[in-house]
């Protein structure tokens, strides 16, 4: 099965860990919760940003 966001790399919004690099990780998922914090995590299209700086803009 193909990623439904390619090339796309995410991280958790708390811990800012790596959610693509975790086991088991799947981004047809719509939920995934981080395996470094417990923090459950929104995978969106809403949820991609061009930069780090737009996603902190964001909030």
């Amino acid at each position: 099965m193909s990623d439904r966001f390619p090339d796309v790399d995410w991280w958790c919004d708390r811990c800012n860990a790596h959610l693509n690099d975790q086991p088991g990780f799947d981004d047809h998922k719509y939920t995934w919760v981080c395996t470094e914090c417990g923090y459950k995590n929104s995978i969106s299209a809403t949820n991609i940003y061009e930069s780090e700086e737009d996603y902190r803009n964001s909030r």
